[in-house]
């Protein structure tokens, strides 16, 4: 990707904040016109700055109040015995992230979930099913400090 000069930084800063801000107000706080803005836009999400622009929603509104973070250790740490398993996490709707990671574990989830029993079954899905799995470690989120899914620039 090319380098990112002020202005682009400015733009991802504030849209990040705000993705529904409209462009000439946009174009307004960043010092420049309109149609110059929109260029800018478009070039940032050409060169993958901007990977998708969403609503982030309240979990607990939408009656997933549960998260979970689940520390895991395969067996065998190939990429070709990782597959089913990468598979499986990008298809379940209540895995929101998932990491393949260095150091004493070798993937983290995130989950949010409705309840326990959603937990329990995606459990067994996940890992009671997958025989590389050497275990899983959950950690249930009783409150949260923090929950920003921006980059800082």
């Amino acid at each position: 990707m090319g380098e990112l000069d002020r202005i682009d930084t400015n733009i991802l800063r504030i849209l990040q904040e705000n993705a529904d801000i409209a462009n000439a107000t946009l174009a307004d706080r960043v010092g420049l016109s309109p149609s110059a803005c929109l260029r800018r836009v478009a070039k940032l999400r050409a060169l993958g700055a901007i990977r998708k622009t969403i609503a982030v929603l309240d979990p607990a509104v939408v009656g997933r109040p549960l998260t979970a973070v689940i520390n895991l250790e395969f067996h065998r740490h190939g990429n070709r015995y990782r597959q089913g398993f990468i598979k499986k996490v990008r298809e379940l709707a209540a895995v929101r992230q998932g990491y393949i990671v260095t150091g004493e574990v070798t993937g983290v989830l995130v989950l949010s979930m409705r309840d326990m029993a959603e937990y329990t079954a995606l459990c067994e899905t996940l890992f009671d099913a997958d025989d590389n799995i050497v275990w899983y470690r959950t950690y249930i989120a009783t409150e949260i400090i923090k929950d920003e899914i921006g980059v800082a620039l």
